[in-house]
């Protein structure tokens, strides 16, 4: 019982220092944020901040860390639940609409750390970095039920889904999700059912 609440107590702490940097970094750059900045916003002692974190470095490079930790988990969990499928023929729309609906649910319940992400900079480069990791995802789900012969043509259908699911997935959380996630669920799926199905791939 006692662990369970000094369980708690940490998660609480780490999760109120990360808010606290996300706040701060709205208006000014990471290197211009100190620590008792962070401690006072957060409302903790400079001992509990230390006892987590080495600087704002390692507080920025965790929270970065954890960012990638969730986009493997989701792929995980995506692999291990399409493993009775043997191409992309065996895929419904419904299986893609499973499939989007769990990312998207999973992007919702983290969008203060998914906003954090795409406001590292103000010019081209998230957006970039966010649609690779994007299409890597499509691409490692994807790729186990891909047939040789289709592989460069799916990897343009790749590179042209995964860029508009990243500009919809990065709008989506700068209006701090404002569409109901099953709207915009059934609106990416059709659109990835769509594009796969143009392709000349039976679904």
């Amino acid at each position: 019982m006692i662990k369970a609440k000094e369980d708690r107590r940490t998660a609480y702490s780490k999760r109120i220092i990360r808010e606290s940097l996300y706040d701060l970094m709205k208006d000014k750059p990471l290197n211009k944020i100190t620590v008792t900045e962070i401690c006072e916003k957060a409302d903790v002692n400079r001992s509990t901040f230390y006892a987590y974190y080495t600087d704002i470095y390692d507080l920025h490079q965790k929270i970065i860390e954890e960012f990638f930790s969730i986009q493997k988990s989701v792929i995980k969990h995506i692999r291990d639940s399409i493993r009775n499928k043997n191409s992309l023929s065996d895929f419904t729309y419904g299986d893609f609409y499973e499939i989007i609906y769990n990312y998207l649910k999973t992007v919702e319940e983290n969008v203060e750390l998914y906003k954090f992400i795409f406001n590292q900079n103000a010019d081209n480069a998230v957006h970039a970095n966010f649609a690779k990791i994007t299409y890597q995802t499509i691409k490692e789900v994807l790729s186990p039920v891909i047939e040789e012969e289709r592989a460069v043509e799916l990897r343009k259908a790749f590179t042209f889904v995964a860029g508009g699911t990243t500009a919809l997935i990065m709008t989506w959380v700068e209006k701090n999700c404002d569409t109901p996630i099953d709207e915009l669920t059934g609106f990416v799926a059709r659109y990835y059912y769509g594009t796969f199905k143009a392709h000349n791939m039976p679904l």
